[in-house]
């Protein structure tokens, strides 16, 4: 895939991401440090379809992985946490 068009897509990636605010506010959450499922439910009182929804989302398109219950954030997802 041409690098220009790696961009755009990763660009238009980003700025879905940004346009909802449990992703934004997920995204923070987990922060650097990583969070459980139930700590970042608790934290942002999240219904489970809301943690569900919008955090599947974040994993299918990399900005979140699950590893040994923790998510952490990805490349892409410290970029969109300091993206604010």
């Amino acid at each position: 895939m041409p690098e220009k068009e790696r961009d755009r897509e990763h660009h238009e990636r980003l700025f879905k991401a940004s346009l909802s605010p449990y992703r934004r506010q997920i995204v923070a959450a987990i922060g650097i440090h990583g969070k459980t499922r139930e700590e970042i439910q608790k934290e942002l009182n999240l219904t489970d379809f809301q943690l569900r929804f919008n955090l599947d989302w974040l994993i299918k398109e990399g900005f979140v992985v699950e590893e040994d219950g923790v998510l952490k954030l990805t490349d892409d997802g410290i970029e969109l946490l300091e993206a604010g």
